[in-house]
């Protein structure tokens, strides 16, 4: 998926102080122990190159089984807190919107001195009913395009807005959180007055080849998933700050565009989200999604932004 994991926040100890992983290849859960999992872990990540799995491992057999690069990119590792916090609503619960139903977007005067800024981590990261496939191979993907629409959107509304276009998962990756953990601490050093802080993915659900959407007036949209990093493998002392902040923007889209956000779900890792309390990860659709689908939503999404950091700066 869109997330995968976050190799830089994991460590040996923190998976041993774990009975038990599970992981999803397809629709096969695998449920296996600490000991298993670290040993995976050593295969496919820095983190742990210096543990020793024993060459005739169960785990090697499994990699002949499965592409190489399967593990890296579509493994979920769910522990104990993972949280599903709202029930994700029925399409058929959804309304159909109209034009009418929706003021023009308007200029927000009092947001003018904050700022957004947003990047993508897995930026290679496409859409595959556009691109023909779900990566582009060490070249931006339309990820970024939808990034690019969010941060315009804000400006135009009267907010300082950037998008950092710096690819971070190629030619390594592995080193995808690593490289762009260097980019937030670079925005977070030279930008002023920054209220949130985006990391702008698109989902994947192995085996699943349609997409979810949503209509508004007439369009279809893509639906987001936000995603909250907690403490449970890492020092994380923003996390709840964070998952507030979400919460927020999910009740909102209730409000204005219901069914838009999907719901916002809790993950182990740290996903570069401990170095700002208003940092968040959002799935922009998934990888059968349409590149204007994605787009549609992340227009739908920043009125609901605007919207919530308008509210917390009047408070």
């Amino acid at each position: 998926a869109g997330v995968g994991i976050d190799f830089a926040s994991i460590n040996r100890t923190g998976l041993e102080g774990i009975d038990k992983y599970s992981f999803s290849l397809f629709p096969l859960d695998i449920g296996i122990t600490s000991e298993m999992a670290i040993n995976l872990f050593a295969l496919n990540s820095i983190a742990l190159a210096g543990y020793d799995a024993k060459a005739d491992s169960w785990l090697v057999e499994l990699r002949r089984e499965i592409p190489e690069n399967l593990i890296a990119a579509n493994l979920q590792l769910s522990s104990s807190r993972g949280q599903h916090i709202n029930t994700n609503k029925s399409l058929a619960d959804i309304p159909f919107y109209k034009e009418e139903d929706r003021p023009k977007i308007k200029y927000y005067q009092s947001l003018e001195d904050f700022r957004v800024v947003l990047y993508c981590t897995h930026s290679t990261e496409t859409y595959i009913p556009d691109s023909g496939k779900a990566r582009s191979d060490g070249e931006k993907g339309l990820v970024n395009d939808v990034a690019t629409v969010i941060s315009a959107q804000l400006q135009s509304a009267g907010m300082q807005a950037d998008f950092i276009d710096t690819i971070h998962d190629y030619p390594d990756y592995d080193k995808s959180y690593t490289n762009s953990r260097e980019t937030v601490k670079k925005v977070l050093d030279s930008k002023k007055n920054l209220v949130a802080l985006f990391d702008v993915h698109r989902d994947s659900i192995p085996g699943k080849e349609s997409a979810d959407t949503i209509n508004v007036r007439g369009k279809k949209a893509a639906r987001i998933l936000i995603i909250v990093g907690t403490d449970e493998r890492k020092e994380h002392p923003r996390w709840e700050s964070n998952l507030a902040f979400a919460e927020s923007l999910y009740q909102k889209g209730e409000e204005i565009y219901p069914g838009l956000i999907k719901e916002f779900r809790t993950k182990s890792g740290t996903y570069n989200q401990e170095f700002f309390d208003h940092a968040l990860l959002l799935e922009v659709g998934s990888d059968y999604n349409s590149f204007n689908e994605a787009k549609y939503a992340g227009q739908l999404f920043t009125e609901i932004l605007l919207e919530v950091l308008e509210e917390e700066t009047l408070r």
